[in-house]
């Protein structure tokens, strides 16, 4: 660095002299009189250093600040948008546990009301068939006792029509006994063979 101040100091020193040797001749076009050189030179390196100066400490600063802020901006987004997506991740796999435990749940419901359902049903075909079974034994007694009843008269009857048709035909006194006896006897055969 020290270096370079030096050859700066030459270089300047060697400018500022040279326009006093050329200031002799004035003719032709100013871009390529070289007594106008160092002039051009100094000021071109003033300017330059000027402009090095401003960007070094007032542009590339605040250059440099609005650069940082925006990455820290970005950085803080991408933090949020992590964070954001992870809690979405959060919620949906609670909503995904929460659906699934509803759907068993309500499959439980539905299985406990089928079963109920059948419970009730098996009941109801149950006691349907006690009462019908009931209806009908209490269906065949009155038909059995009714026959039973029936079949009373008409032996009975057989009796009484037998010992008048003995009467008519024979004229024989037959005891009643034996001809109710005989009645039974023949209504007991052909009851069997039903």
């Amino acid at each position: 660095m020290t270096n370079f101040r030096i050859k700066c100091f030459i270089f300047a020193i060697i400018t500022f002299s040279y326009p006093a040797i050329g200031s002799e001749t004035k003719g032709g076009l100013p871009q390529l009189d070289l007594t106008t050189y160092p002039s051009l030179i100094f000021w071109s390196i003033i300017s330059l250093l000027i402009g090095y100066f401003l960007m070094r400490y007032l542009v590339t600063p605040n250059i440099k600040s609005i650069l940082n802020s925006r990455e820290t901006s970005i950085q803080n987004d991408l933090v949020k948008a992590k964070s954001s997506s992870q809690e979405a991740d959060k919620i949906k796999q609670t909503l995904i546990k929460n659906q699934e435990e509803i759907k068993l749940k309500s499959q439980s419901v539905i299985n406990n009301a089928l079963l109920e359902a059948r419970e009730m049903i098996e009941k109801d075909e149950k006691d349907i068939s006690n009462k019908l079974d009931q209806k009908v034994s209490k269906s065949e007694n009155k038909i059995i006792n009714t026959q039973k009843k029936v079949i009373d008269e008409v032996i009975s009857s057989a009796e009484e029509i037998t010992t008048n048709v003995v009467k008519k035909f024979t004229n024989l006194t037959c005891d009643k006994a034996e001809i109710e006896k005989a009645v039974k006897l023949a209504s007991k055969r052909i009851l069997m063979e039903k």
